[in-house]
């Protein structure tokens, strides 16, 4: 049984930071997938850190995370799994909720609150419904992904692919979905425009504790 976190990666300048920001705890699986248009990826943590995958993508690097987080969520076999973007941090609350959904054995999603880049509450967990939930603040289950895939084709411009896989693996739980007002992720906490706001070398101290 494992924690498996999700990254599409486009944005490789973050990456170090992003990695630093992960627990330490050899129960987590990191999936990281890239577009194999570009160049490889030259850490060493890469190479010494057995938790981390590395998949090469045939897909174009526009940004667009469909066939990257696809591709991943395709090697994810047991456990519970979550995403998080190339431009933020892990949260620590989303790998102790894991820990309390596997001594629970809940078999379902859980949704948490999720934190904006000004340290104020930017999403309050919620059903899946259009605009209320965020790819980055659910935990779930495996075993939905028998059945739910991540959409790699073009949506509707009044719905986004977050929306429509949550949505799946809602309607495949028979809505068994678990709201806890903990704060289980960031967003965008290392984007440019956020960063003049938020000190992020400080906020990796903070969560850089769970590594010890």
């Amino acid at each position: 049984m494992a924690l498996h976190i999700i990254t599409a990666l486009y944005r490789f300048e973050y990456l170090e930071k992003v990695y630093n920001s992960i627990n330490m705890d050899s129960d987590i699986v990191w999936h990281i997938a890239k577009s194999n248009r570009r160049e490889d990826l030259d850490y060493a943590f890469l190479k010494e850190d057995k938790r981390i995958r590395l998949y090469n993508v045939d897909c174009e690097d526009d940004g667009v995370a469909g066939k990257k987080r696809a591709s991943a969520l395709e090697n994810v076999k047991d456990g519970y799994f979550c995403f998080l973007d190339d431009d933020t941090l892990f949260h620590e609350n989303m790998y102790i909720k894991y820990r309390e959904c596997m001594e629970n054995n809940f078999k379902g999603m859980l949704v948490g609150n999720q934190v904006d880049w000004d340290g104020g509450i930017r999403l309050v967990a919620h059903h899946p419904v259009f605009h209320k939930i965020d790819v980055g603040n659910v935990l779930c289950h495996h075993g939905c992904l028998s059945v739910c895939k991540w959409p790699t084709y073009d949506v509707d411009k009044r719905y986004n692919k977050d929306y429509i896989f949550w949505r799946l693996v809602y309607e495949h739980y028979s809505q068994k979905c678990e709201l806890t007002n903990t704060t289980i992720s960031y967003y965008n906490m290392l984007s440019e425009k956020k960063t003049k706001w938020v000190n992020s070398n400080d906020l990796l101290k903070k969560v850089s504790k769970s590594r010890r």
